[in-house]
């Protein structure tokens, strides 16, 4: 009798667990077409962030309109792909301060399966003070109160996050996209950040903040301030201002002589799963 032919698939294949931190989704990519790429490069999960464009009022979408200027992002491709496919996405969701069902909202993503963590953009100079002076605060207690991380872009991320990790030591905060930096005075300050234990740094569009020659001395800099376990690889390709592939984004961490195996490993996957509490 011939043998039974046995079938083995690509998902879930290579030696490091990989986990790209972050991915803008849109009704264009497909979360069936991300599957085939990820499996093409090995990257064994992916979270990702919902996001189509910007609307008339200049709000992220899909998303309510609440009337007075709120607005409530929505993620219901992200939010398909992570019921479907609960072993390779997960999803950020995108919170503002104004929601007037806040807590409740909080409260329902905590309970919903797929979501790793919530997001704030914060790079409007008014908004930025008030997270300085507060303004957040509620935002970020019910963040900690339910356990989820918190994801921050924004401006001044050094002193910003700063503050927020002191006050609030449960909550896990990520700054993505290295600090969004603009000088080397506020780099400086992002790897201040590295003296709170609640903050890890996303390594993501290093490109636009670095320039291609600065990218390996910033990243030593990242490892020597936060050291791998609170450093997270995220490739976020669809919305990547070089030219950069997605295996030249994967590329640049997996083949990093400043990292040994171990490293490698913390940085792109273990990390990410550790400052989400995932898998």
């Amino acid at each position: 009798m011939n043998p039974a032919t046995v079938h083995h698939g690509i998902g879930g294949r290579g030696r490091i667990d990989i986990v790209d931190a972050q991915i803008h989704l849109g009704p264009d990519h497909g979360h069936d077409r991300l599957l085939t790429a990820m499996d093409a490069l090995g990257v064994r999960t992916a979270v990702l962030d919902e996001l189509w464009g910007r609307n008339a009022s200049d709000h992220g979408t899909p998303c309510v309109e609440l009337g007075d200027g709120i607005y409530r992002p929505l993620s219901p491709l992200a939010l398909a792909a992570a019921q479907l496919h609960p072993g390779r996405f997960g999803f950020l969701q995108r919170i503002t301060r104004r929601d007037p069902a806040l807590a409740s909202h909080v409260a329902l993503l905590a309970a919903t399966p797929g979501c790793v963590s919530l997001r704030v953009v914060v790079l409007d100079r008014a908004e930025c003070a008030l997270f300085a002076g507060g303004g957040y605060d509620e935002l970020l207690s019910l963040a900690q109160e339910y356990g989820l991380p918190l994801s921050v872009l924004c401006r001044d991320a050094g002193a910003l996050v700063g503050r927020a990790a002191g006050r609030f030591g449960r909550l896990r905060i990520v700054v993505d996209h290295c600090g969004w930096g603009r000088t080397q005075r506020h780099w400086d300050e992002v790897l201040a950040l590295a003296r709170h234990g609640n903050v890890w740094l996303k390594w993501s569009h290093a490109f636009r903040a670095f320039g291609r020659d600065g990218m390996q001395p910033a990243f030593e800099e990242a490892l020597a301030a936060f050291g791998p376990r609170r450093v997270l690889w995220a490739g976020d390709v669809t919305h990547e201002e070089s030219s950069a592939t997605w295996s030249e984004l994967l590329g640049f961490v997996l083949h990093n002589p400043a990292l040994d195996d171990a490293g490698r490993e913390w940085v792109l996957g273990r990390a990410a799963r550790e400052a989400l509490r995932w898998g």
